[in-house]
């Protein structure tokens, strides 16, 4: 039930916070490898700008484009991520033996457990996600663009030309950025969470302190991930041979080598405004449906 509680949560977030994801996706792909002071246009350049250029490429179904795998994947990576860290707190194991309360280390640690155990469960969907979003009719600067014409098709596209090792393109990538987000996500939201439940007027509403305790939360994972939220974008979407091997990238440190010589740190911050406006809600919206959904559960079971 756990499990099942995280999934259903993570998908009625992703409804509202896609249109954001795609407009991260296509900022992070924008002038790959080139540096900001030779970039001569740039189609992507602010959110208002960003919506603008999606809306008259690809109409305003651009907002939602990759919106099946982006749902199989939010659901793929929370049920998991979610559901692995609340077992792990129901157990006890965030928590001293000689304290009652939680303890941040611990909180962060099993944050970054169940950031590792879900990369591998939902990876073969972020795969498909990034490949689909990227996609536009328009003029764009981005290197390469799998053209799949939906979600089954790009599956069965990507396994046909690399096999299972397709599917789980920028692995690595993307085990660091979930391992780091997670920890950052899952340890921010409970230590808020015991910090705001210290005020009657939080401990009268869960769904206040589930939205005050992810605002924080969202913001601590946005700075922390967009590094590795980056490289496994340009990982995930890079051309590949006829073999599958990458053209651009070889692995994870190859490519955060590439972005810093090409790009500068400015390169591991592309897409860091829609990062932040899909990351924060996300995190408020997800968590929020968690802690509500798990309240109906108690109420259930009595």
């Amino acid at each position: 039930m756990e499990f099942l509680l995280g999934g259903a949560s993570s998908m009625c977030a992703v409804l509202f916070t896609n249109p954001f994801d795609v407009l991260k996706t296509r900022q992070q792909l924008e002038g790959e490898l080139i540096a900001k002071q030779n970039l001569t246009k740039r189609s992507y350049r602010g959110i208002r700008q960003s919506i603008l250029t999606v809306v008259r490429t690809d109409g305003l179904r651009g907002l939602q484009k990759g919106l099946p795998a982006a749902l199989l994947f939010q659901f793929s990576m929370n049920s998991v991520r979610l559901g692995t860290y609340q077992t792990v707190d129901n157990l006890g194991w965030t928590k001293s033996a000689n304290h009652p309360s939680l303890t941040p280390l611990l909180s962060v640690f099993w944050g970054g457990c169940a950031g590792l155990v879900s990369a591998t469960a939902s990876c073969p969907f972020y795969v498909v996600k990034i490949q689909l979003q990227a996609v536009t009719s328009g003029s764009y600067t981005a290197r390469f663009q799998h053209h799949h014409s939906g979600t089954v098709s790009a599956f069965v596209n990507i396994y046909q030309q690399s096999g299972v090792r397709g599917l789980f393109r920028g692995y690595p990538a993307s085990v660091a950025r979930l391992v780091v987000g997670s920890a950052a996500e899952m340890a921010s939201f409970s230590v808020c969470k015991q910090f705001f439940l210290r005020y009657q007027v939080f401990q009268e509403s869960i769904v206040l302190t589930a939205l005050a305790s992810s605002t924080v939360a969202g913001f601590f994972t946005s700075v922390l991930m967009s590094p590795c939220d980056v490289v496994t974008t340009r990982m995930t979407n890079q051309a590949v041979s006829a073999n599958g091997k990458g053209l651009l990238y070889t692995n994870i440190f190859d490519c955060f080598l590439k972005i810093y010589r090409s790009e500068g740190i400015h390169g591991y911050y592309k897409g860091f405004v829609p990062m932040y406006l899909r990351v924060a809600p996300h995190t408020m919206l997800n968590l929020t449906f968690w802690e509500f959904f798990k309240g109906l559960h108690e109420q259930w079971r009595i």
